[in-house]
């Protein structure tokens, strides 16, 4: 975003109001009144809005927007740099049935809980916009400060970006986020015998919670830095389709399903589609909750550990790795012995 933060902000263009009642459940990201459009603004106007909303959260030029690049201090040397970029996409992540702050939040918090998955802390952040000419000012706006707030309740700076039109009714943001992992923490290297634990709850995340989490920066550098850890990941797309990436080479997993922690939305939806939780909470995705196998012989000291370091953190041990001697290598199985079928989200099926 090659626009100086001094720059006239969104006040000018009556933006800095809060949202009326009225919309407070949704917002279309579009509007057919030229004047509130984007397109009206101009490419100069619209980057200044985006920066006057991000505030606090992006540092002045060098550091943040205003030049080709932004001049980083890298002399801090806080352990190994990550990288990480997700997006949100209209039609595809949300709708006009949600409100532009929990958009922008959503942004930050899933790219935050890659970076929480490998033991990180986030850093600096890249913005890439791509809009038709008949996105609602307004809702760019409020777009932008959903981002500010999650910003800085995870400490990420928005130093830079880049905007390019599109065709009309279209809407993608792109983040790339960078932190810092003392020691990375990979899904490789776990070993059959380990068990698999599971932060906070899982399932129904579609009835909300998968705009209103909380990334497990804290809990992520927490096992990273834990001698009884050996790999973890977060899970984004299910148990049924995560899990298999921490299983080692000719082991498998042994689930136990009754120990599921589900969330209060998962028994209300399994409820509602007649399915049991179970299913739900391996196979709705977007729990953003921590998956970790740790050593079984440190099991004991690890638990103890954690629930002293965060007594509001749930933490569940939820199966084992064992030898596939008779079993698929790499493969789920419930405490029957019954192989679970493949699932999760899977963006191209």
């Amino acid at each position: 975003m090659r626009q100086t933060a001094g720059a006239a902000g969104s006040g000018q263009f009556g933006l800095s109001k809060p949202a009326s009642p009225g919309c407070m459940n949704g917002m279309s990201p579009f509007t057919p009144h030229v004047t509130r459009s984007v397109a009206h603004l101009g490419e100069k106007a619209l980057i200044a809005l985006l920066v006057d909303k991000f505030g606090a959260a992006a540092p002045p030029a060098p550091e943040g927007p205003g030049d080709d690049c932004a001049v980083l201090d890298d002399s801090t040397r806080r352990g190994r740099r990550l990288v990480t970029t997700d997006s949100v996409i209209y039609g595809r992540h949300f709708d006009a049935g949600v409100l532009p702050e929990d958009v922008g939040r959503k942004l930050i918090r899933r790219n935050v809980s890659d970076i929480a998955a490998m033991g990180g802390r986030p850093s600096d952040a890249i913005l890439s916009l791509q809009m038709g000419g008949d996105v609602d000012a307004e809702w760019l706006a409020r777009f932008a400060a959903g981002m500010r707030e999650a910003a800085l309740e995870n400490d990420v700076r928005l130093v830079g970006g880049d905007v390019v039109r599109v065709t009309r009714g279209a809407f993608a943001a792109w983040l790339t986020l960078t932190g810092f992992a003392e020691k990375p923490m990979l899904r490789t290297g776990g070993r059959p015998g380990d068990f698999v634990y599971v932060t906070g709850t899982l399932g129904g995340s579609i009835l909300g919670r998968h705009f209103a989490f909380r990334p497990r920066v804290d809990e992520g550098v927490f096992f990273a830095a834990h001698p009884a850890v050996r790999a973890g990941m977060d899970l984004t797309d299910g148990i049924a389709k995560d899990l298999p990436a921490l299983i080692p080479d000719k082991a498998a997993a042994m689930l136990a399903l009754g120990a599921l922690p589900f969330s209060d939305d998962c028994l209300a939806l399994a409820a509602k589609q007649g399915l049991p939780p179970a299913h739900l909470a391996i196979t709705d995705g977007e729990d953003y909750e921590l998956l970790v196998l740790a050593d079984a012989a440190g099991a004991e000291a690890f638990e103890a550990d954690f629930r002293a370091r965060f007594p509001e953190t749930k933490l569940t041990l939820i199966g084992r790795i064992v030898p596939a001697a008779g079993l698929s290598p790499g493969r789920l199985y419930d405490d029957d012995g019954a192989e679970i079928p493949e699932g999760g989200f899977d963006h191209f099926a």
